[in-house]
């Protein structure tokens, strides 16, 4: 099985940190908010965010609990991203409200077309795998509706299916903290990839106490 997030894309990062002192402004003015998000954008690169008011204040928002309302900035910053789950997992990331699945992988329009050998994570029982080849070679010899649900129906949870999806950082840092020590090793390692993928994750989560500091 290769790397479950992929083809990652962080958007408004910057912006919504700048964004997230807006309660405590007089005067709005467009030019300083994007200057001031470029600035944010130019110190990330070089390392130096310690010296940033905005991004202060962002980490100490970020300490109040996630559904206190104080952590909303962080919803600003969107992330699209490829994710290769197992069903099992799918069903179970289905359940969070503001992950949208854009598109994906169809065991309705393809499972008589997949190489059965390699679709599969490890815990997937061989013998299960041998007579579901049975089942697909059947009905591509006799492409029935009855056959073809045997084969559908008859797909264990463990196959593996690419889609892309659309988040945020809030939700993420939700999933984090309930899914990190889970007992599927794929949300396990999901949750790792959050802080190897998205920019600033990590400090994140370690202002809100998810993740201890690494000494």
């Amino acid at each position: 099985m290769g790397k479950i997030i992929t083809n990652v894309k962080v958007y408004d990062l910057e912006e919504s940190i700048v964004a997230s002192g807006y309660a405590m402004i007089n005067h709005y003015d467009e030019s300083v908010a994007k200057t001031q998000a470029e600035v944010l954008r130019l110190e990330q690169l070089e390392g130096d965010l310690d010296g940033d008011k905005h991004y202060k204040r962002a980490m100490i928002l970020t300490k109040a609990p996630l559904n206190s309302g104080h952590v909303s900035w962080a919803k600003g910053v969107v992330v699209n991203m490829d994710i290769t789950f197992t069903n099992k997992a799918w069903i179970e990331l289905q359940r969070y409200h503001f992950i949208d699945i854009i598109t994906g992988m169809s065991t309705m329009h393809r499972i008589a077309k997949f190489d059965l050998n390699h679709v599969f994570n490890e815990y997937v029982d061989p013998h299960i795998i041998i007579h579901l080849k049975a089942i697909q070679k059947e009905y591509i010899n006799n492409p029935t509706p009855e056959n073809y649900l045997k084969l559908l129906y008859s797909t264990p949870s463990g196959v593996l299916m690419t889609g892309r999806v659309t988040t945020n950082y809030l939700q993420l840092m939700n999933i984090y903290s309930q899914r990190h020590n889970h007992r599927l090793p794929e949300w396990r390692e999901f949750c790792q990839g959050l802080i190897d993928e998205l920019p600033l994750f990590k400090e994140l989560l370690i202002a809100n106490g998810i993740l201890k500091e690494e000494k």
